[in-house]
This record gives C-alpha cells, sequence and structure tokens, in this order.
C-alpha cells in the first residue's frame, strides 16, 4: 500500500508552541472555574495552587480565589478546596497568551 503523504504544517502551525501544563489549565480557566479535585479529573493536574501562582506572577493574570467546602470526612471534619476563577479582566491577556500554543484536539 502507497504511503501517503501528510500536507506540511502551516507556517503558523510551525510557529505555535506545545502546551505546558498551565497553559492548559488556563485553557479551562477561560470558560469555567475549577478546584483542584476538578482539574485532577481533567487533565492530572496535582498543583493547581502552584499553577495559578505562575500564571499570576509570570504572566500578570488576575484570579477570584473562593473557598469552599467538599464532602464530610470520615473523622466528621470537613475539608475545603480553593476554586479559582479568572476574572474578567484578565481574559483578553489570557487569550493572547492561549494564541500562541496548539492546544490538542481533545481540548478544543
Amino acid at each position: 500500500m502507497p504511503h501517503k503523504k501528510q500536507a506540511a504544517p502551516t507556517k503558523k502551525a510551525a510557529r505555535l508552541k506545545k502546551p505546558t501544563k498551565n497553559i492548559i489549565a488556563l485553557h479551562y480557566l477561560m470558560t469555567r472555574s475549577l478546584n483542584k479535585k476538578e482539574a485532577a479529573a481533567l487533565y492530572w493536574e496535582t498543583a493547581l495552587p502552584t499553577t495559578i501562582s505562575e500564571l499570576h506572577h509570570k504572566h500578570g493574570l488576575e484570579f477570584e480565589k473562593a473557598r469552599e467546602p467538599s464532602r464530610p470526612r470520615p473523622d466528621g471534619g470537613v475539608s475545603h478546596f480553593t476554586r479559582y476563577t479568572l476574572k474578567e479582566s484578565s481574559k483578553a491577556k489570557a487569550r493572547a497568551l492561549l494564541g500562541q500554543y496548539q492546544m490538542p484536539e481533545g481540548l478544543k
């Protein structure tokens, strides 16, 4: 069977970078808020607070943070998670940053 040639990547696609964990988190944060448990389920994120901190300090993005209870623990206590939401005032900057990366098909 003859080997099919693949089309050469466009110039723009060739310039786009592979997304990092922080960029994948930002992709999701453009349309929804996240807490640590949700991020782990979506894309295997294990350090969401660090990711949020890096996005803030390296790129100047601003986030709203809200503490929310999780289900009760076996000892009767309640665990809490922080829910992160990208502020509207940071969305234009975030869109520009995301535009530098080639997102995997499953994330589009």
